[in-house]
């Protein structure tokens, strides 16, 4: 068998970790989970990931560049700016609907550390700042009276849905998100 580069290893523990800790919480599992889960050796692990919080920021970048990707790849679908962002929306209740689904990845890691100052915290929070900003960014191609209050409520929208699909499912009132959505795009887009 051929040996992996360090690239490969470095991609796939982090595969590994991305599970384990979407699962079952960052904090709840130990470096060696992810070490006996990977089944790459300790030195290896921590050539890679010199800390549990180097893993933990390393995770929450994957997951916040996998959400943009996502994201990004369903609104460049849609022609209408308003439809963009309605697009958003739809991606985002498809994704509540996966039994995998453990609520947003970026929430989740700021509850986990509210620190400011931890790196995992900065990078969910540069995430958010990132998607109101892309948000408003979108709601003024749409022509929206004021891009940046609308940039505002979707965010609000977006992680409104997140964890009412976590903690009530996703057919309860989070199936509704794509109406509030709309509602508030063609609205705030001078449409009807």
């Amino acid at each position: 068998m051929a040996r992996k580069t360090a690239e490969e290893n470095r991609r796939h523990v982090l595969a590994v970790a991305s599970r384990l800790y979407y699962q079952h919480g960052i904090r709840a599992v130990g470096m060696d989970r992810v070490v006996k889960e990977s089944g790459v050796g300790n030195a290896t692990v921590y050539r890679q990931f010199p800390s549990k919080d180097a893993l933990a920021s390393a995770y929450t970048q994957g997951r916040a560049d996998a959400w943009f990707a996502r994201m990004r790849q369903a609104a460049d679908r849609a022609d209408d700016p308003r439809e963009k962002l309605l697009a958003i929306f739809t991606a985002v209740i498809e994704e509540t609907r996966l039994p995998s689904f453990r609520g947003c990845p970026m929430l989740n890691t700021h509850t986990e550390y509210p620190d400011p100052q931890h790196s995992a915290n900065r990078v969910a929070v540069t995430h958010e700042q990132r998607v109101r900003q892309w948000m408003r960014d979108l709601a003024a191609d749409a022509g929206a009276a004021d891009p940046e209050q609308l940039a505002d409520e979707l965010v609000l929208v977006l992680n409104g849905v997140y964890v009412t699909a976590t903690t009530l499912g996703p057919h309860g009132p989070a199936q509704r998100t794509g109406e509030l959505a709309r509602r508030l795009i063609w609205s705030a887009c001078d449409g009807s």
